[in-house]
């Protein structure tokens, strides 16, 4: 978790898990984990997850854990020195 914006109760939760450990259901987990933390402890309104347009695994993974897709964010990555698009996934506190 990071970003943390303290004024409107949100954060950034990124992931990543190395290629040999995928499928596993590491990054589902952690989500669930991490967001519980931020919603209970924290006291956050909504945590945001920001995939790369084509994170197929990324995008899935958001998904199972409950993130609505919101919009397209226009050059709002960089990989590997490459500029990309992205998805703005939410979460938000029941």
């Amino acid at each position: 978790m990071n970003h943390l914006n303290e004024i409107n109760l949100f954060a950034n939760l990124g992931y990543w898990v190395r290629t040999s450990r995928t499928r596993e259901g590491a990054a589902t987990e952690a989500n669930r984990l991490f967001s519980e933390f931020g919603f209970s402890a924290v006291k956050l309104v909504r945590i945001e997850v920001v995939v790369a347009v084509g994170n197929f695994a990324s995008e899935k993974v958001a998904k199972k854990v409950g993130a609505l897709r919101e919009d397209l964010l226009r050059n709002r990555l960089v990989h590997n020195g490459e500029v990309r698009d992205a998805h703005m996934f939410s979460l938000v506190r029941s």
